[in-house]
């Protein structure tokens, strides 16, 4: 096992973790919209340039050409995700919810997911889910008492929670390859944004913060966490990721009390740590597909 393998999920983990954080910063100095859009453009780049290192002799153009209905479908699938997701996420933020609190509502995701695909999670599922869902009304009671909850961000949170959780259910039917995919997901956000920005508050300081946060989230999250996450995937530690995932929450939690000094009740602790267990309970939960059948 060289280096980067067996440090992979610890890298994805730290990199997936902070993107609350910098988004926070980041938006110190510039306007939802500006920053979505940087975000957005400076993906789609990046990705760009990963799709023509892997296309090699094949050519760029053949290995981004797609039937028309699986271009449609990483069309939609990318207004899901990088654009429902991404401005629900941001605004959640931007509404002064805290990283913290937003991660422990997105760590419901693997819960919800599975209800998106109209799969039967029986009743141990649902003790799971009532679980995961008791976690963050407790989190969220604790977070209250110390003014880090607003209702537009609370809104925002939940909506950006149910975004990813319906993209990510088409994504896992996708046939589309990952990286192509994911170039084509932040081209239709970068089209999206870019058309939207004028009708919107404009407000960038190029400040050093806000360089180094919107680079982070360019090329950290937004690119290599996500080439290493397909790493993993295909050297088969899906599993350590899966673990690591229920980490994202507290390790947030912590990154956000280190960088803004926003301070975390015992309540909000517990509640985290019940989302955690119910989200790892969940998980060894048997999923089949919801069967619909039609009387004659």
């Amino acid at each position: 096992m060289n280096t980067l393998e067996k440090y992979s999920p610890l890298l994805f983990l730290l990199m997936w973790s902070s993107g609350a954080i910098f988004v926070k910063l980041g938006l110190e100095d510039a306007s939802v919209s500006v920053f979505l859009t940087i975000r957005s453009v400076g993906a789609s780049l990046a990705l760009l340039i990963v799709c023509a290192l892997i296309a090699g002799e094949r050519g760029l153009k053949e290995t981004l050409l797609l039937p028309k209905r699986l271009l449609l479908q990483a069309i939609l699938i990318g207004v899901l995700l990088q654009v429902g997701y991404q401005t629900a996420y941001f605004l959640a933020l931007n509404y002064k919810l805290t990283p913290g609190v937003l991660a422990i509502i997105l760590g419901l995701q693997p819960i919800l997911t599975p209800i998106f695909a109209n799969e039967k999670i029986g009743k141990i599922g649902y003790f799971y889910l009532l679980l995961g869902l008791t976690g963050l009304t407790i989190a969220i009671f604790g977070a209250r008492d110390l003014g880090a909850v607003t209702m537009l961000g609370l809104f925002f949170g939940l909506i950006s929670v149910i975004a990813i959780s319906a993209g990510s259910v088409m994504q896992k039917k996708s046939v589309i390859d990952p990286v192509i995919a994911a170039f084509y997901q932040a081209l239709t956000a970068s089209c999206i944004f870019l058309l939207l920005l004028p009708f919107t508050e404009i407000k960038l300081n190029l400040t050093p913060t806000f360089i180094v946060s919107a680079t982070w989230m360019t090329i950290a999250v937004s690119t290599l966490a996500v080439l290493l996450l397909f790493r993993m995937l295909a050297k088969n530690s899906a599993s350590k990721v899966g673990v690591l995932f229920y980490m994202v929450p507290v390790i947030t939690i912590l990154l956000d009390y280190l960088t803004f000094g926003n301070k975390v009740t015992w309540i909000t602790i517990m509640g985290a740590l019940l989302v955690i267990v119910a989200v790892k309970g969940f998980g060894k939960v048997q999923l089949t597909p919801v069967v619909l059948t039609s009387k004659a």
